[in-house]
């Protein structure tokens, strides 16, 4: 048994967290489930998401194409009134690619990284008689070399958190050991989802204004499984979830990690932090009564 499994079928609380009071339960089900019917569910969910990752790019690409068509739809045309006509084959293409096998919430971040892209495209040249718009075109270049998940919260963006995410790995360097030089932090999609929440798009300030390429974008949730990495928007919780999560996953850590170097390095990032959660475990019961 596996804490993805676990992780998958144990109920939410009303933040979207685990709810472990029903731990208990799942152990109690799961024990009585053959082993070969876990383990296949394990390779069901692999299987699945390799070929997702597989075919993502093409799916991709045929969303573009399609958004390049239904774009090109006037409103104004007697057969597309009141733009009803590419509404229509917009919302068939997401009920499609799901028909097609992939996950609803990959969909949703297809049809943001396709939407994302198509206003890139269309701001290379907005305003311009000739040439391209070479900022625009940075940032074009720079999305096209990242995985859907990361093209989609960059969809979420404002342009100064754009530009954060461009230079992220130019702005945040760690020491390597191997090369025995400071080297720039990968741009992960745990990093994205911060800045996401740090520079959001305000749809509410681009009420009754001109919106640029960079913005015109529908707000998706972020709480959903990604094409490439599996990740979720971290939310605000409150500080008995975030205990119960932190003793969830140190159990899940095996000590032999102790050997792996830069799983070291990582935990070292927090390691004032988890002196003191250490330091607060330890202390006896009696001692933390709330007055």
């Amino acid at each position: 048994m596996t804490s993805e499994l676990i992780n998958t079928f144990t109920p939410k609380n009303e933040l979207g967290d685990n709810d472990f009071r029903y731990e208990s339960d799942l152990h109690n089900i799961f024990n009585t489930v053959r082993p070969e019917v876990l383990k296949g569910l394990e390779e069901f969910k692999q299987k699945t998401t390799e070929l997702e990752i597989k075919y993502g790019s093409l799916a991709l690409e045929f969303a573009i194409k399609w958004f390049d068509y239904t774009d090109k739809l006037s409103p104004d045309d007697s057969y597309n009134q009141y733009n009803y006509r590419a509404k229509s084959l917009s919302k068939q293409l997401s009920e499609g690619l799901k028909e097609r096998g992939f996950k609803p919430s990959n969909v949703t971040k297809l049809i943001a990284a396709a939407k994302f892209q198509r206003r890139l495209q269309a701001g290379l040249f907005e305003g311009r008689r000739t040439g391209v718009n070479q900022r625009i075109a940075k940032i074009y270049e720079f999305v096209l070399t990242l995985p859907i998940s990361s093209q989609y919260l960059l969809a979420g963006m404002t342009d100064q958190g754009i530009n954060k995410a461009m230079r992220y790995e130019k702005d945040n360097k760690q020491w390597d050991s191997k090369t025995d030089t400071f080297i720039g932090k990968p741009l992960t999609v745990r990093a994205l989802q911060e800045l996401k929440k740090q520079y959001p798009i305000n749809l509410e300030e681009n009420r009754g204004r001109k919106k640029n390429p960079l913005s015109q974008l529908e707000t998706v949730s972020d709480n959903q499984e990604a094409i490439t990495i599996e990740s979720t928007e971290v939310k605000e919780v409150t500080q008995e979830s975030i205990a119960r999560d932190i003793v969830y996953l140190a159990k899940q850590i095996n000590r032999e990690v102790w050997k792996d170097q830069e799983i070291i390095s990582i935990l070292k990032e927090a390691q004032s932090e988890l002196w003191n959660i250490a330091h607060i475990a330890a202390q006896p019961t009696k001692e933390l009564t709330t007055n």
